[in-house]
């Protein structure tokens, strides 16, 4: 591969040659097998030199990134430092929207050469990606269940029902049957926030209105407070726009549980770099303020 990469920037095997500091015929043999091995010719050879085939084209893509890898491999290992490279993170809306930001500032602050890959989902699909290998950590509602995953609980997040003051009704404690003629708005049906509100009907013994969804917290938020709906949201979400008087937390009963929020990742990649990232997590959480509580890392 080193052989072919340099024939491709040269345009000649004699060049390419002298760069690497071996015979041409050395060079001839090297390109021959790597054809052979792929089953295709990688240059097209003419009077003026050579150029890239169709599948050299092709095969030069591939070659460039392995040559990426290796080099984020070496610098990863000679300098000692677990964040190097890239680091694919994924994230439920209720951390990338109160935790990340101030995460990917620690980040970019104490490991300047990282280059983090975002991926902000449901708890739900999130799972599937960290399973399918497509993501190194994630962070998320619902904890990972099996064998194959290091779970920590980082911070418990307190939720509640939120309303425009014109949809606030009267200043007494609501149940049930008092959002029954209410338009809610919640996250699909994979979110816990989906799931939250069910139970929550069911446990009075109500059957469950029908739910208007969006599948961005951000756009949830927006929607209650032009008075669109009312909704279950986390309490870190919206401490601006409580004390701005653009909405209002309802007094229901009973009150939810807090959300847990997990940082999670595949076993079989536990290092360095996982806990860095949980670590400056923590310290994020520790500072995000009103409903949020950090959990204690145990031992």
């Amino acid at each position: 591969m080193e052989a072919f990469l340099a024939i491709s920037e040269a345009g000649s095997f004699r060049l390419a040659a002298d760069r690497l500091g071996i015979t041409q015929p050395s060079i001839s043999q090297r390109i021959k097998e790597f054809e052979s091995a792929l089953g295709c010719n990688l240059f097209v050879r003419g009077k003026g030199g050579v150029r890239l085939s169709e599948s050299g084209q092709i095969a030069l893509q591939y070659v460039q990134r392995g040559f990426d890898v290796l080099q984020e491999m070496e610098r990863r290992l000679s300098t000692g430092d677990p964040l190097t490279g890239s680091l694919r993170l994924g994230a439920s809306n209720t951390f990338a929207l109160s935790c990340l930001p101030a995460l990917l500032a620690a980040l970019e602050q104490r490991h300047p050469t990282l280059h983090v890959e975002l991926t902000i989902n449901n708890s739900a699909a999130l799972r599937q990606l960290l399973d399918a290998q497509k993501l190194d950590i994630v962070f998320l509602v619902d904890a990972p269940i099996g064998p194959g995953y290091t779970v920590e609980g980082l911070a418990s997040f307190e939720i509640a029902w939120f309303a425009h003051q014109a949809l606030s009704g009267k200043a007494r404690t609501l149940n049930a049957l008092d959002f029954l003629d209410r338009r809610i708005v919640t996250m699909p049906q994979s979110s816990p926030f989906h799931n939250i509100i069910g139970e929550w009907f069911a446990a009075a013994k109500i059957p469950l209105p029908a739910l208007n969804t969006c599948n961005d917290m951000a756009t949830l938020v927006r929607l209650v407070r032009m008075g669109a709906a009312v909704s279950v949201l986390p309490v870190c979400l919206v401490t601006s726009e409580l004390a701005a008087g653009n909405i209002v937390r309802l007094r229901a009963s009973p009150t939810f549980s807090p959300l847990t929020i997990y940082a999670a990742y595949r076993t079989k990649a536990q290092g360095r770099t996982s806990q860095v990232v949980i670590d400056l997590a923590r310290n994020v959480i520790a500072e995000a303020g009103d409903g949020v509580t950090p959990i204690a890392v145990r031992g």
